[in-house]
């Protein structure tokens, strides 16, 4: 057992990590297994509106049993399940409808790790060191979104669709297993000092969590929508699995880079002013990659955007953090994620249908208009003193 909290977070870290692998390679996987079993492009936007209903209905609750259970339970319930959830399209062979079921389940489960996880990291950290622990757990999930990228693409071609679900469910069984047999020690749970009010009207007050919120579900939705439907654009102009793997390799790859770095940008710009231009920045990937079909220009295309994408997801997670008032952070990242997922089921089910005819065009400038609002409602003026962190004390 790991006691050490420096330990301890880059154990969770890596747990984190292998989760991810497990994450971002399901969504790669999946899209690509409905394309291989010629399912029609509205039938995919009810593959991402499923996996994202759940986590929109439950986000706040799970946020709220952090609070209140603790950490252990919620993460190897979340994610044996979630192994659990992708081992079916292994067991029921060419069945579209499998995966209805598969991901609907993977997004019920799954909405208990994400958001305890970000929580977990908080409560091992104090004022001094949250935001760098916060900042090693966006590095860790960027290696592991660039190796489910990566690894999904080859392992399609190596070992076929079924044996890669298998290989994936493995990684998230074996992070559960090691917060269900104590291998990291994490905070025991302690009852917490009723607070005035818990309604959820009262977070919306505040200036800052409300823009917190709308930023984090665009950049949300737009890091997973791309992960979705960037591999049914690649099937469209004829790349191979791992050429696909490839293109969303760089950009998570992108991701690792640019949060090295952060600090002096962060030196350099606002958090505010840095999350617009990285938001405006990710928008031109989402306006040019649908008109491009050269591979070495998408990865390019992919690259920089995945710079914007993985220097906005760090700061909007941070802010949420650091915006929450106290003994609610767990409510507040699951209310960020609420947003994200309410997205996640409406911008599909609108895109979707319309992907018959105009390709994946429809979704991919959606989120570049979303990302360009984003981007210039960070440019308005400072919030004022009255709107500054809640958890600080005067």
């Amino acid at each position: 057992m790991i006691n050490n909290k420096k330990k301890q977070i880059y154990f969770v870290v890596l747990l984190a990590l292998l989760f991810q692998t497990a994450y971002q390679g399901n969504i790669m996987l999946t899209t690509l297994y409905a394309v291989h079993l010629h399912a029609h492009s509205a039938f995919l936007g009810v593959i991402v509106a499923l996996s994202a209903l759940f986590p929109m209905l439950l986000a706040i609750y799970s946020g709220k049993a952090t609070d209140r259970v603790g950490f252990k339970l919620p993460l190897a319930i979340g994610m044996i399940g979630c192994g659990t959830a992708l081992l079916l399209p292994f067991i029921v062979h060419n069945q579209l409808w499998i995966l209805l079921v598969s991901q609907s389940l993977f997004g019920l489960f799954q909405i208990f790790t994400i958001v305890t996880i970000q929580n977990l990291v908080g409560a091992l950290s104090d004022t001094k060191n949250y935001s760098k622990n916060y900042a090693i757990l966006s590095q860790g999930t960027s290696i592991g979104e660039l190796l489910g990228n990566v690894l999904t693409g080859f392992a399609i071609d190596h070992i076929g669709y079924g044996f890669t679900y298998v290989f994936l469910a493995t990684l998230a069984v074996i992070s559960g297993l090691a917060f269900l047999f104590n291998f990291v020690k994490v905070p025991k749970y302690k009852k917490k000092k009723q607070v005035q009010s818990d309604k959820f009207i009262d977070l919306l007050a505040s200036r800052n969590l409300r823009k917190t919120f709308i930023t984090s579900g665009i950049i949300l939705t737009g890091v997973f929508l791309f992960s979705f439907y960037f591999p049914v654009y690649g099937r469209s102009i004829h790349l191979s699995t791992s050429l696909i793997g490839l293109v969303l390799g760089a950009n998570t790859a992108a991701y690792f880079i640019i949060r090295l770095v952060m600090p002096r940008l962060n030196a350099a710009f606002s958090d505010m002013h840095l999350l617009g231009i990285c938001l405006l920045l990710s928008s031109i990937g989402f306006i040019l990659i649908p008109l491009i079909t050269n591979f070495y220009f998408l990865v390019s295309l992919s690259f920089v955007m995945g710079l914007g994408l993985g220097c906005c997801q760090p700061l909007s997670m941070s802010m949420a953090y650091l915006f929450s008032p106290k003994n609610r952070t767990g409510e507040v990242l699951g209310i960020r994620l609420a947003v994200n997922k309410f997205a996640q089921v409406i911008v599909p089910i609108i895109s979707g249908p319309l992907g018959g005819t105009l390709g994946t065009l429809p979704v991919f400038w959606t989120n570049a208009a979303l990302f360009i609002y984003g981007g210039v409602s960070m440019f308005t003026p400072e919030l004022t003193d009255k709107n500054k962190n809640p958890n600080q004390t005067s």
